[in-house]
């Protein structure tokens, strides 16, 4: 038990501070790690990724906080454009949560998998993003059918958006660090009502672990952030002085390799 409490300590402070360095969401690793150990535990593949996905989502609720205070100081956040995304967001995360609570386990995986490749890829090979257009589009329906898909899906593998977000706000020409800061932002909208529903859907369920609330599990939540909230502010910070460029290289294999070991693990072994 000591070695769990020390290995999710440990999960909050890596996802806390990739979340604030590169707004990719923390999800991308408390998701695995959650699965693996609950996996170790001997709770059944039928649960595992629901309550991984849905306690990652209960982290970023405390970790996207600390990030968004971090980026308004040092003003990344443009908040014209949580304006215009921000019911695409939301709507789009309730959905994709209720969807997910629908899926089996092994599909989940499967879904999880995929995406985390794609994104893994274009970190790896995209060295400069690509340029739909000098600004984001004029339409409300485009703006909310992009912001829609955005909340979908990281709220279906349990990740704060801005793998998604970013590279989308970088194609309408958003500066790095704003679409960074921006993000930050949609992790909460993505978060917190997809939290909310993971609990009701996830009521009924059966054989999950202690201290839960539907699939969220409340100890996991509570040990994760304890250090996760402290790093994400930091990532912030450091992240106008580093090399982003290397550093998403570097998380795209390390997420490659992440998605090696699900698939051995759930599908080989």
């Amino acid at each position: 038990m000591t070695i769990i409490v020390f290995i999710f300590l440990l999960t909050g402070l890596a996802s806390g501070f990739v979340a604030g360095l590169l707004g990719v969401g923390g999800g991308i690793i408390i998701v695995p790690v959650t699965y693996f150990i609950l996996l170790q535990l001997g709770y059944t593949s039928d649960i595992v990724m629901h309550v991984a996905v849905a306690s990652s989502l209960g982290v970023i609720c405390f970790t996207s906080i600390s990030s968004i205070r971090s980026h308004l100081k040092l003003k990344n956040t443009n908040l014209k454009i949580v304006k215009k995304w921000s019911l695409g967001i939301v709507l789009g995360s309730i959905l994709g949560s209720i969807s997910a609570s629908f899926i089996s386990g092994e599909n989940l995986v499967i879904i999880f998998v995929c995406l985390a490749f794609l994104i893994s890829i274009n970190m790896l090979f995209q060295q400069k993003p690509i340029i739909l257009n000098t600004d984001l589009p004029s339409e409300r329906m485009i703006n909310f059918s992009i912001s829609s898909l955005i909340g979908f899906f990281s709220a279906i593998i349990g990740i704060g958006g801005g793998s998604f977000s970013v590279p989308t706000l970088t194609m309408f020409s958003k500066k790095i660090h704003e679409a960074v800061g921006t993000s930050a932002v949609f992790g909460f909208l993505i978060a917190f009502p997809a939290t909310i529903t993971f609990a009701i859907t996830g009521l009924e369920k059966e054989g999950l672990p202690l201290y839960s609330i539907g699939y969220i599990n409340l100890l996991i939540v509570l040990m994760i952030s304890i250090t996760s909230i402290f790093t994400a502010g930091y990532g912030a910070r450091v992240s106008t002085n580093l090399d982003k460029i290397l550093l998403r290289k570097i998380f795209a294999i390390f997420l490659l390799l992440t998605c090696a070991s699900l698939i051995i693990e759930h599908f080989i072994i």
